[in-house]
């Protein structure tokens, strides 16, 4: 899968986002998937990325920049310079088999980030071993998400996705009911 990367393209697609927010106000931010990962492959600088962050917040300075980071990617280095243009840390388990050490990975991504709200990213599917979250993963995961939640350490959850559902009906059917009851 191609991403278009460039600072030009990700700077002209912020403007033109922040553009449309103003006819379309349920737009209220964007969303860099994978962003460590494509600032990497294009040489991105800091000086870079603050044009791509005033590009979004050109029309309409209230969106927000929910910016995707993994837990394998809590290196203070490789961020350092970013941090001022991320407004929201959208943190990811991207190997399940490493859900258990949330607590941990939670806590590094609170000291690098503690002015940043965070919202934990739940996957139905495990990308790397291309099939469904193990349940045992799963509940867990879910159940340091409630914590977190109820201890004021996270701020939310983005469940990805609903393309999924079909796919993974009893991971899907079990967040549902999980959400549902809590």
């Amino acid at each position: 899968c191609w991403v278009d990367a460039r600072p030009v393209s990700v700077r002209a697609e912020a403007e033109n986002l922040s553009r449309l927010s103003l006819k379309y106000p349920n737009l209220t931010g964007a969303i860099h998937d994978d962003m460590k990962g494509l600032i990497q492959r294009e040489n991105v600088t800091p000086d870079q990325y603050a044009e791509i962050y005033a590009a979004l917040k050109s029309h309409n300075p209230a969106l927000r920049l929910w910016s995707v980071v993994y837990t394998h990617e809590l290196d203070p280095a490789d961020w350092a310079g970013f941090q001022p243009f991320m407004d929201i840390v959208n943190l990811w388990v991207w190997n399940a088999k490493d859900i258990p050490q949330l607590d941990d990975d939670l806590e590094r991504c609170r000291e690098m980030f503690p002015d940043k709200p965070i919202i934990i990213g739940c996957y139905l599917r495990d990308y790397p071993t291309v099939a469904p979250v193990p349940m045992h993963l799963l509940k867990l995961q879910w159940e340091k998400v409630l914590r977190y939640l109820n201890e004021g350490k996270i701020a939310g959850y983005s469940i990805l996705a609903a393309v999924l559902i079909d796919g993974h009906q009893e991971q899907a059917n079990w967040v549902r009911d999980f959400i549902a009851a809590n």
